[in-house]
């Protein structure tokens, strides 16, 4: 006897922050909504992620005052407004790496003058912060360090607490077949070496570098995502706590973030203009860079006794004309297949807002069957790389 597929009003493909966000918005409107993971949530973009909740630094930096730059300026008081219990979802529970982020410049302190005085482009504005008071990290720097309220969560918290909480929605599987059809979508599931049929309203792509081949398989085109390429550096060692940006010129020349943990031998992760240009270069040459750059930016600071390592962290966004990387989230949306793309962590709540708006509820809401396999928490970058090198020789000492 056939078994007659499982009527969703939307099915979810991927399990990092905006497909977690997005089933949330769903489960919250009444839908029946499941999500589906063939890896482990957040696996890629989500756990690679430095965590902060970005607001607007480069527009600021840039003078840019444009709608994109309003709506990603809000981002930080509405992600402090989960954090703290008061917005939806609630995401007390999460750990956090630091409540602010710190700006100080390179050299010259004329890159920060426009920064106190930005008021279209960024919701608070930062202010000075004392020699006292400022992180430990930067208490020998001579200029000005400024306190911008961007949030720093722990990605790795932030997805165990939005799968636990939705778990009985959560599918370990993978997709092997979608057909659209004129009213729903029909999908196949593998889930335990068996085929599930799905019979959904809307299927919603939210896979990030999976979308591509997802679309193909769908009968789309496929070509709708970009890839940039990004080797991000890793820094371990008797470190100090330090999140923020050091500024060159009119934009971020290196962004750092600590990983949550009361170790001495802490973990920074090291963005900015090295992961860009690491992305072309070898993990030697690309370590070389990131320890003559902290050199400059941090230079009391000692990383003689440290360790480094590199990851590779691409970023998949939706294709523009150009080639440059989107301003704001992006759904496509082709019938009842939705493809989406949150840009970054800090605006995936702008793209769970915009799916849960395309979809009414019409079934009951039902959990997964609890035989069903659940994903678990994907590895952090710093705990699967095993290719941890001592301290290049022109790191300072």
């Amino acid at each position: 006897m056939n078994t007659p597929p499982v009527q969703l009003d939307a099915l979810v493909v991927g399990g990092g922050i905006a497909g977690l966000l997005a089933l949330d918005a769903l489960h919250a409107k009444g839908c029946r909504a499941w999500l589906v993971e063939h890896q482990a949530l957040g696996c890629g973009q989500t756990i690679w992620s430095q965590g902060i909740i970005h607001g607007g630094l480069k527009y600021a930096l840039g003078g840019v005052a444009g709608s994109a730059a309003r709506s990603v300026s809000e981002m930080p008081q509405r992600w402090r407004r989960m954090l703290d219990g008061d917005g939806s979802p609630n995401l007390s529970a999460v750990a956090m790496r630091a409540d602010a982020c710190a700006i100080w410049t390179h050299r010259s302190a004329s890159s920060l003058a426009g920064l106190l005085g930005a008021k279209l482009t960024l919701q608070t504005r930062p202010t000075k912060w004392s020699a006292a008071d400022r992180p430990e990290a930067l208490k020998g720097i001579t200029g000005q360090v400024l306190r911008v309220a961007e949030p720093v969560l722990e990605p790795e918290s932030l997805l165990a607490v939005l799968g636990t909480r939705h778990a009985p929605r959560l599918v370990q599987g993978s997709v092997s077949r979608i057909e659209t059809r004129a009213n729903h979508v029909d999908v196949q599931v593998s889930v335990a070496g068996e085929h599930v049929d799905v019979e959904a309203r809307r299927l919603i792509l939210l896979a990030g570098g999976g979308n591509a081949n997802l679309q193909t398989l769908a009968g789309a085109s496929g070509k709708s995502t970009q890839i940039r390429p990004l080797r991000m550096v890793l820094v371990r060692g008797p470190l100090p706590v330090l999140n923020g940006h050091c500024i060159r010129g009119a934009k971020p020349w290196l962004t750092i973030t600590t990983v949550a943990s009361d170790d001495s031998q802490r973990v920074w992760q090291v963005g900015g203009e090295v992961a860009e240009r690491g992305a072309t270069a070898s993990e030697a040459d690309t370590i070389s860079l990131a320890a003559a750059q902290l050199s400059e930016a941090l230079p009391e600071i000692s990383f003689e006794s440290t360790e480094w390592a590199t990851y590779d962290a691409p970023r998949f966004e939706h294709a523009t004309a150009s080639g440059g990387r989107p301003d704001l989230p992006t759904v496509l949306d082709e019938g009842n297949l939705l493809t989406g793309w949150p840009t970054k962590l800090a605006l995936a709540p702008l793209l769970s807002d915009d799916i849960a708006a395309r979809i009414s509820p019409t079934f009951t809401p039902l959990p997964a069957p609890a035989h069903w396999p659940r994903p678990t928490i994907a590895t952090p970058p710093w705990m699967e790389t095993c290719r941890w090198s001592n301290a290049p020789s022109d790191a300072p000492a």
